[in-house]
């Protein structure tokens, strides 16, 4: 894996290029000022290109619509709850994922895996979902996927941050059962723990 790593050069940069490069064989990640990227007017490609919000915050509209010209391969933003992550996605092409800079270890490389197979990831708290779930909720994608009509109902209200009890209580089943249920939809979308954090999502369903 080539990676591109957008950001400035401190200690914390450093830590997330070294997990990358320890856990992932052959892998090399690329470090470079965003400023000085639009300057090189770079064309290499990269497996997947993870951009620090902090160095995006201090850069100019002119830089981040440039910056997305360059880049052609999908994109990690890692950012910070009180950052203007919003118009970083209206931006910024090929954004495949948004997550906390501060985010634990795994589903840090958890995210990476999503984007490499293709798909897209989030923090729950980035996306907000309890105040607009149909950013991610796509019945018609779930459907295909084959998840029952329970599955999709229990999956909505985990989205809206329901808890199993919650969620047993409302469709009078017992916590054992719904904790089936959400195994179930883990096997069918390929994902090995239900996303508290993130979720799976289909292209069409974030492009949006």
């Amino acid at each position: 894996m080539k990676a591109l790593y957008l950001g400035e050069k401190n200690l914390g940069s450093l830590g997330i290029i070294s997990i990358i490069e320890s856990n992932y064989k052959m892998s090399s990640v690329i470090l470079k000022n965003i400023d000085k990227f639009i300057e090189e007017n770079s064309t290499d490609y990269y497996s997947i290109g993870i951009i620090d919000g902090r160095a995006l915050h201090t850069s100019s509209f002119c830089n981040l619509k440039r910056l997305s010209q360059l880049i052609s391969y999908p994109v990690l933003l890692l950012v910070e709850e009180n950052q203007p992550w919003k118009k970083y996605l209206e931006q910024i092409h090929h954004v495949h994922g948004v997550i906390k800079r501060e985010c634990e270890i795994g589903f840090f490389l958890n995210s990476i895996n999503v984007i490499q197979d293709g798909g897209y990831c989030y923090s729950w708290s980035v996306h907000t979902l309890k105040n607009d779930i149909s950013e991610v909720y796509n019945e018609e994608y779930y459907a295909s996927a084959g998840l029952t009509r329970r599955e999709m109902q229990i999956l909505k209200m985990c989205l809206e941050g329901a808890t199993n009890k919650e969620i047993s209580v409302k469709l009078s089943r017992s916590e054992k059962t719904i904790s089936a249920h959400k195994s179930n939809i883990l096997r069918k979308l390929g994902i090995k723990r239900f996303p508290e954090l993130f979720i799976r999502c289909h292209q069409n369903n974030l492009s949006q």
